[in-house]
């Protein structure tokens, strides 16, 4: 016989990096995937900071309006050169927790000296100038 649904199946993602989903799928990603393991990562490190954790703690109030673009303006900007306005926790947890678990969920690999085109610190913060 015909199958029959209520219509209300998701769609299985395809297993590829996030680059290559269209706008649905990266949305779809993003609640299913990223929300879900980097909302508790967020919510340890600093649990009333980060108690309304979603889009906008990423993307900011555009968010709201369905713009996503990254890097966004309004987090922390960056001075590699002088990291000291940032707490020592702060750096090494985006260091060893939220990057590394972001490219992963990506499937992209981190960004490193020996890999500029990485997934790293600049993809969602600015450089402040």
């Amino acid at each position: 016989g015909v199958p029959t649904g209520n219509g209300s199946a998701t769609a299985v993602l395809p297993d590829v990096p996030f680059e290559q989903l269209d706008h649905d799928q990266r949305i779809q990603f993003m609640k299913e995937k990223v929300v879900p393991t980097m909302k508790p990562l967020f919510q340890q490190h600093d649990p009333q900071k980060h108690k309304d954790f979603g889009c906008r703690t990423c993307h900011g109030a555009a968010a709201d309006k369905g713009e996503f673009h990254m890097p966004n303006d309004k987090l922390p900007k960056l001075n590699f050169a002088d990291m000291s306005k940032f707490k020592k926790e702060d750096i090494e947890w985006m260091t060893n927790e939220i990057k590394p678990t972001m490219a992963r969920l990506l499937k992209e690999s981190e960004y490193s000296k020996d890999n500029p085109k990485g997934f790293g610190c600049l993809h969602c913060h600015t450089a402040a100038n």
